[in-house]
């Protein structure tokens, strides 16, 4: 692949049209679940090339949404600003994108969780406008009926599998039917009408950390309420998935406090937002663990990542699914 990248380059002479002087080199950056990509340089200037493999959104063009949604977001300045979009798919059997390369480390909870905070708070102040409508996915009217039927065709395979047992099969049955009878309460959410674009994968990971700090991997962006990743970046599911460690209270406390102060969200809406919420987003992390758990064991999927196997299968054993399944962001008082 970094042959055929660099081939690419010198074809498409993307080398001059990014500034690049020669010699360029192509090596490994990192490979996630519908993605790899590759960085380009020339020792002074660095870029990275994206190859997109799949949706999560179910979008006829993937890469050219992604590409979109880093355009609207640049005016937030903490996203990676892109440069070059091939949807082609003719020299690649996938679509690719080339955007900047940023400097930094993945997000430490311990020490980063004010720089996520008011990072969210930049992302989440920008009002939606014509151009956002247009480009982006939205949840407008059906916040909660979307997670369900999201985690309905997560858990399709899930029910017909013969490697993932009885008992987690019933559990994730149960909580889906919980949140399905519950769909009643997005009116709270259609009424308030506050509505953000969320990024939807918000892991540590997803943020690098340095002299700026910046949230990354804008795969599945959709316009939500911001309950979305804030309700995500707490979940324990999240911050064990790169992390190893659970939040305090306190510690989500301060983040929330940070959060609430700079996006000037009213606060008891938000908490209530969160509380609602929470069950959808922790049905959809496990019904799609399971998925994935199920895809693995099989030898479905075109891109493996044994880490994170390792990861979903915790997730699926019975202890962990009950105590995830009924877990909120705070505690009641």
């Amino acid at each position: 692949m970094i042959e055929k990248i660099k081939r690419y380059l010198q074809i498409k002479q993307l080398g001059p049209y990014l500034g690049l002087q020669e010699p360029v080199t192509v090596t490994f950056l990192a490979q996630g679940e519908y993605n790899q990509s590759f960085v380009i340089s020339d020792g002074i200037k660095k870029f990275v090339l994206r190859l997109n493999y799949g949706s999560q959104l179910q979008v006829a063009n993937q890469i050219a949404y992604e590409y979109g949604a880093l355009k609207w977001l640049e005016r937030s300045h903490c996203t990676p600003k892109v440069y070059y979009l091939d949807d082609s798919q003719t020299f690649f059997a996938q679509g690719l994108l080339i955007m900047e390369f940023l400097a930094g480390e993945p997000l430490d909870y311990r020490t980063d969780l004010l720089a996520a905070a008011e990072i969210f708070g930049q992302i989440h102040g920008l009002e939606i406008d014509a151009a956002a409508n247009q480009q982006f996915v939205a949840e407008k009217t059906d916040l909660l009926s979307a997670r369900v039927r999201e985690c309905a065709r997560l858990l399709e395979p899930v029910f017909q599998s013969a490697v993932i047992s009885s008992e987690v099969k019933r559990l994730l049955q149960q909580a889906w039917q919980r949140c399905d009878a519950a769909c009643g309460q997005e009116k709270f959410f259609t009424n308030l009408g506050l509505w953000r674009v969320n990024n939807t994968e918000v892991n540590s990971h997803n943020f690098i950390i340095g002299a700026k700090n910046y949230l990354i991997d804008w795969e599945k962006p959709v316009i939500s309420h911001p309950v979305q990743d804030i309700s995500q970046f707490l979940a324990t599911t999240t911050t064990l998935w790169r992390a190893d460690l659970t939040l305090s209270t306190a510690e989500k406390q301060q983040f929330l406090q940070t959060y609430l102060a700079m996006t000037g969200f009213e606060s008891a809406e938000f908490f209530y937002a969160l509380k609602l919420y929470h069950p959808y987003l922790m049905l959809r992390a496990l019904a799609w663990s399971a998925m994935a758990f199920d895809s693995y064991t099989t030898g479905d999927k075109a891109l493996q990542n044994e880490a994170i196997f390792q990861k979903v299968s915790t997730y699926l054993e019975p202890d962990f699914l009950k105590q995830a399944l009924r877990e909120q962001v705070l505690p009641d008082d």
